[in-house]
């Protein structure tokens, strides 16, 4: 049921609006139209573009997916303000997006593979390889793309629900069919591009309600003023850990969260999700590198411009029912709703206040939630079609056959996620359990299977069979969740130890397949023997790589203090703290320089390093 203050408002779109609403949906269409020749030529050119992505298409299709049109962080802002941001991502994101862009990227596009998948028979070969690597295809696809498919519509239908009262079911198959359509015809390259304009749509809408805000408050000094006095001041911590009554983020549970971020390189959701995928489908490693660090600015900074703005107008205008415990607000009325709603209050506030604007923010919302859609249908589909499918049920087939079939597992994606939607009755419970919890036992993969020569395919085995339903049990049976870092350090503990206890059981992969790994990916890490062997051989000099090495941890250090040093200035310009801006200015510029000067070193030296192996005989 509508609220009172929705009652009063009149959602009816007007022919500006619809006009809006109208060129964007032909505009998503038509960039899948224009890409579908392109895309339907070939299987790989369907899953991966040709490896043809140049790296700010991959930043911002990256950022897109992680966004929405800002109800999502709003609402999360307004709940949890800065400590809540940085327990749901920016401090273990501004660890694991540079660590990503140094290392990972390159060995992702070193690899030459079509899937993240493909990487289980890649590293580890063999027939149990082969199968658990058509397992994972179906288990990626239908336990972590679907389960984010189902969590998103039903996120978005809470966040519009009192904007124009559609349920889950209404709002999956008008925008999913959507997105479905487009993504049916183009594939990745399209996703990809049309995750641009996505961005820019939810951006501007953005800037577009705070204007209207500034507006009404008659400044936006005015705005920071209000929604100061709306919350306790620990509220408004910005550095973790948390003190007084702010208890989001106490000592270990900071600990944990940079562990965490770590190892997010290992998460489906993080570095070996979309982001690998992208980084396979770039056009080569320094834009794989590029797309990344552009991807982490936009994604930590740029795009929350307009949103931590929005979340304190949404704080200046509705009072908490308890400051203390922000899950319900007040509206000028005295009714009591839902904090989750917020985002679309505020719509109601300003939709009436320029023609055509409402048509643009439910484009803007539709931007958000398909540009998820896409990349989700994308690379759950990649999974089902390159490592079952082609691999086990039906190689060497035409490569219309496997489009068609990615396409048909595209539409069953979309099926099974609605109902996950439908089901889903406490969002809060989910939002964590999503972006942090479901995929903590799998997390060690990230380093064992790059770093580590010992490392065998039964510990993948169990560090990925064993990380959704431990999760499950321990937040939603158990309800072990509070403080973070007990849960997470149970997972991450079972999911580590179980991984090296069965690798140490295994026997390792024969010499001459772990030299063939290491000479095209050319992993950091303990691959001493292996890697003595081939210098023997004359195929590498240790010397080069270990300079290498140390050029890249020079590299990495710079972006992580690079990024969280941009989001601690970023969080203190929302509340007009321009001393502390000020402050941290020079080590954003220091950070900066630390990170450009070494990567560029690095890129160099190991082009040098790739050239010199292709004149090497095989």
């Amino acid at each position: 049921m509508r609220s009172e203050l929705l009652a009063s408002v009149s959602f009816s779109l007007e022919l500006a609006d619809w006009l809006v609403l109208g060129l964007y949906l032909i505009s998503m269409l038509a960039v899948g139209i224009y890409f579908s020749k392109r895309a339907s030529q070939s299987a790989d050119g369907f899953l991966i573009a040709d490896r043809n992505l140049p790296w700010w298409v991959i930043g911002f299709s990256n950022v897109s997916t992680y966004s929405d049109a800002g109800g999502a962080w709003v609402w999360i802002f307004f709940f949890g303000g800065f400590m809540y941001l940085n327990k749901i991502a920016w401090i273990s994101w501004s660890i694991w997006m540079p660590l990503v862009c140094i290392f990972w990227a390159k060995m992702w596009r070193r690899s030459q593979l079509v899937t993240t998948g493909e990487l289980i028979e890649f590293r580890y070969s063999g027939k149990v390889a082969g199968w658990f690597r058509g397992f994972y295809g179906a288990y990626a696809c239908l336990v972590w793309a679907v389960v984010l498919l189902g969590y998103g519509a039903s996120m978005t239908a809470q966040l519009l629900a009192p904007l124009v009262g559609w349920d889950i079911l209404t709002i999956t198959l008008i925008f999913g069919g959507i997105t479905l359509a487009y993504t049916l015809m183009s594939g990745l390259i399209g996703a990809a591009y049309n995750d641009v304009p996505q961005f820019f749509i939810f951006f501007i809408a953005s800037f577009v309600i705070l204007y209207f805000g500034i507006q009404e408050f008659g400044s936006y000094e005015s705005i920071v003023e209000r929604a100061l006095t709306q919350r306790p001041a620990d509220f408004w911590q910005i550095i973790p850990p948390s003190s007084g009554d702010n208890s989001f983020i106490d000592p270990v549970t900071l600990i944990a969260i940079i562990i965490m971020g770590l190892f997010m390189a290992g998460s489906p959701f993080a570095g070996e999700g979309w982001a690998a995928q992208r980084f396979l489908a770039a056009r080569n490693e320094r834009h794989a590198v590029l797309g990344q660090m552009f991807n982490a600015l936009l994604s930590l900074v740029i795009r929350m411009l307009p949103i931590l703005p929005l979340g304190l107008l949404a704080i200046a205008l509705y009072p908490a029912v308890d400051p203390a415990q922000p899950d319900a607000m007040l509206l000028p009325s005295g009714q009591e709703i839902p904090s989750v709603e917020v985002w679309g209050h505020m719509v109601a506030r300003y939709g009436d206040k320029a023609p055509g604007f409402i048509g643009l923010l439910l484009a803007a919302v539709l931007a958000g939630y398909m540009s998820t859609v896409d990349t989700l249908l994308q690379w759950g589909s990649a999974f089902i079609i390159n490592d079952l499918y082609r691999r086990h049920i039906r190689p060497e087939q035409s490569q219309q056959e496997y489009i068609w079939v990615t396409r048909l597992v595209m539409i069953l994606m979309m099926i099974l996620a609605t109902g996950l939607a439908l089901s889903i009755q406490e969002i809060g419970n989910w939002v964590l359990f999503i972006n942090a919890a479901m995929i903590i036992p799998a997390l060690p993969l990230s380093w064992l299977r790059w770093f580590w020569w010992r490392f065998n395919v039964w510990g993948e085995i169990f560090a990925i069979m064993i990380s959704a339903p431990l999760a499950y049990l321990v937040w939603f049976v158990w309800e072990i969740r509070e403080p973070f870092w007990y849960p997470a350090g149970i997972l991450f503990s079972v999911g580590l130890v179980g991984s090296i206890c069965l690798a140490f059981l295994a026997k390792p992969k024969s010499d001459d397949h772990l030299k063939r790994f290491y000479l095209q990916v050319q992993p950091p890490g303990l691959w001493g023997r292996i890697r003595s062997e081939l210098e023997q051989e004359g195929l590498i000099q240790t010397s080069t790589q270990k300079q290498e090495f140390r050029l890249d941890l020079l590299a990495a250090i710079g972006g992580i203090a690079l990024c969280l040093s941009a989001t601690f200035a970023l969080f203190s310009a929302s509340l007009l703290q321009w001393t502390k801006v000020g402050m941290l200015l020079p080590v954003i510029l220091l950070s900066g320089v630390l990170f450009y000067v070494p990567w560029l070193k690095s890129n160099q030296l190991a082009a040098r390093v790739a050239a010199d192996l292709k004149q090497v005989p095989d």
